[in-house]
């Protein structure tokens, strides 16, 4: 008998998880009185463990047993929004100014061509070899705006008020947003030169943004060639009426939002001045976003790990620009108190300081 149980602790490795050679030596003398056997489990059909029991690191100090890290279905956004980086935008844009100059050249030599071939005036053959020995200036290193530089300004006053304005004019009367949402065809060339869409014509274009003025895609396309003053008076009047109008229509509905309006919201906000923004954000959504946040955490009284799931996911549907802004902060900062309170003996809001 001895002899065949030295054979079976010989037979199975010391190093194993049910090894008796990993306790002592009056326990495991105990565990061969009651016929245990090396590698298997505890219990009548030996169906217990036999591995260590592995200890579990708690992802946060207030994180109890029985704490869960599946994302709550809140109907918000779970993770904050993927933002380019920053030297990857500044330099996508730089490629893009840089490209769009060339184009412009291109077709002012092109347009000045046709002039000329119709019988042109010495102003505009003046002009054309002005810009035929322009083109240097793409043989080197540059940065936007040095092929405008390199232009004489009599060169550049008669291309513009001469030449592209009249030409601009009559394409915008003829120009369908919905067909050209990136004024390709008309205005976009032509940038480098003129710099922003003639004041003369901003009325013709407001006239036919009107009816697409919800439309994303067409609205924002337009913004970077209009002046600041041009864009700030047309987002007066057709894009922060209809942002605080959805804001006030918002139906916020703990635990879970089911109105997605205010990522409509977001989507609009970048185009618009981030003040303008806070401004409308307190007139028509804070306090009522704090009043819903409140009776939700005093009549339904929800785990500490949904009320923070609920309110980092209205965090995470605000831009960038807005959460660096202070009163925002402040005021996602009074919902973070409040659940603080309302959660009874809690230390903190863990995972949604902002």
């Amino acid at each position: 008998m001895a002899m065949a149980t030295l054979e079976a602790k010989a037979a199975y490795p010391s190093n194993m998880p049910g090894s008796l050679a990993l306790t002592t030596e009056a326990v495991a003398r105990m565990m061969r009185q009651w016929n245990y056997r090396e590698g298997f489990g505890l219990g009548a059909r030996r169906q217990g463990i036999i591995a260590h029991v592995e200890p579990v690191v708690l992802p946060h100090r207030n994180a109890g047993i029985g704490h869960d890290e599946t994302p709550h279905d809140n109907g918000l956004q779970n993770t904050p929004p993927v933002v380019e980086d920053e030297w990857s935008r500044r330099w996508r844009n730089l490629s893009r100014a840089l490209s769009l100059e060339r184009e412009c050249c291109d077709k002012t030599i092109a347009l000045l061509c046709s002039l000329q071939g119709d019988g042109g005036s010495a102003e505009t053959a003046d002009a054309l070899a002005a810009v035929v020995v322009s083109t240097e200036v793409f043989d080197w290193e540059r940065t936007p705006g040095t092929w405008r530089a390199s232009l004489p300004p009599a060169t550049i006053r008669y291309i513009v008020e001469e030449v592209i304005t009249p030409r601009m004019a009559a394409d915008a009367r003829e120009w369908e947003p919905v067909w050209d949402p990136n004024c390709q065809h008309w205005l976009r060339p032509w940038i480098p030169l003129v710099g922003h869409l003639p004041n003369s014509l901003y009325d013709t274009v407001e006239s036919k943004l009107i009816t697409y003025a919800d439309h994303h895609g067409i609205v924002s396309s337009l913004k970077k060639y209009l002046h600041p003053t041009q864009w700030g008076a047309f987002a007066g009047r057709h894009i922060l009426p209809r942002l605080a109008r959805l804001l006030r229509e918002l139906r916020i509905t703990p635990p879970k939002q089911m109105d997605c309006s205010l990522l409509t919201v977001m989507l609009w906000a970048p185009l618009v001045r981030a003040q303008d923004m806070v401004t409308i954000l307190e007139a028509e959504f804070f306090d009522r976003w704090e009043e819903a946040l409140l009776h939700w955490l005093r009549s339904a009284k929800p785990s500490l790990g949904e009320a923070v799931a609920w309110c980092t996911g209205w965090r995470n549907e605000f831009t960038r620009e807005l959460l660096a802004h202070e009163r925002v902060l402040a005021r996602l900062e009074a919902g973070a108190a409040m659940v603080d309170r309302e959660t009874q003996g809690l230390n903190s809001l863990v995972g949604y300081r902002v």
